[in-house]
């Protein structure tokens, strides 16, 4: 290898490592972007809204964040019913994620494709973040009523009895307990730190 050729190599060389740092840079300041995105859209930390990016969430599609323990329900007794599907899509449409949206888009592929229940688990601890961040949160009080309104959507024997099947009551006191859990913790160390 000549002296030029060796120059050029190096070169070439060089431009692909600034190229290739220039093009990190950027995709740092795209994830930045979006992490502020996601943690203005659930009001939380950069370090909580992290965790929702991981999860796959963007800034858009964080706003269905709350409601995935109503697709969690629907979902308890292993299929989604079209009476629950419509029931969350309505919720949701009621939340201001409208059709068409990519939080709408979203939120409805989680009602076709069964999401793993390490999905639903982490999802649920960044919530429990977040409601030990702010205890009066809408997600605390709402949630839990909502997931009832979800499992009311079908069930029982021709639209009577009990609607609400066994599986389903038992995740949202789960739900209600873990959140509620979230909150105490948050008001315990709040009356400590006060002390």
């Amino acid at each position: 290898m000549s002296n030029k050729e060796e120059d050029k190599y190096f070169q070439k060389l060089e431009q692909d490592r600034i190229e290739s740092l220039r093009r990190e840079r950027e995709l740092e300041s795209l994830r930045r972007t979006e992490r502020a995105g996601i943690a203005a859209s659930l009001s939380t930390s950069e370090e909580v809204a992290n965790e929702a990016m991981e999860l796959g969430f963007s800034a858009e599609t964080a706003r269905v964040m709350p409601l995935l323990p109503l697709i969690q329900v629907a979902w308890a007794d292993g299929s989604v019913s079209v009476a629950e599907e419509k029931s969350v899509l309505e919720l949701a449409e009621a939340r201001g994620i409208e059709k068409g949206s990519a939080a709408h888009d979203f939120l409805s592929m989680l009602l076709v494709e069964q999401p793993s229940d390490l999905f639903f688990e982490r999802v649920n601890r960044v919530l429990a973040h977040i409601i030990s961040a702010d205890p009066d949160s809408w997600i605390k009080k709402s949630v839990p009523e909502l997931c009832k309104e979800v499992a009311n959507a079908s069930g029982g024997f021709f639209g009577f009895g009990n609607r609400i099947s066994e599986e389903e009551e038992q995740l949202i006191e789960e739900l209600t307990h873990k959140f509620d859990a979230a909150s105490t913790t948050a008001e315990d160390l709040t009356m400590y730190a006060n002390k």
